[in-house]
């Protein structure tokens, strides 16, 4: 794993808590960030003639993709949870609906 690769690991892993714990941080700003930043490297740094505007550019791409996809694997969990609760739910209120005429 190249160095860039772990910096762009490191940013991103570090964002994610940042929006976990943060208050001040939203999915809908990872994901306005990382669209700024993939654009910005594709439109200028990419081609650049220098080679540490392209390191650069590609560093901060890499990491808001992988912070965007830490911040929608996160709402999936969420709403895979919330489904799961639903569901278990509903089978204890068919269970406890299935046994009324049971002993008195």
């Amino acid at each position: 794993m190249t160095t860039r690769v772990k910096i762009a690991f490191v940013i991103a892993f570090a964002e994610g808590i940042l929006v976990w714990v943060g208050p001040g941080f939203s999915r809908i700003t990872v994901a306005a960030v990382a669209v700024a930043f993939i654009a910005l490297h594709f439109a200028w740094g990419k081609n650049s003639s220098r080679r540490i505007v392209r390191e650069i550019t590609w560093v901060a791409a890499a990491s808001q993709s992988l912070a965007l996809i830490l911040v929608i694997l996160a709402w999936l969990v969420k709403v895979v949870a919330l489904v799961l609760a639903v569901v278990l739910a509903v089978l204890a209120l068919s269970f406890l609906l299935a046994d009324r005429g049971g002993r008195r």
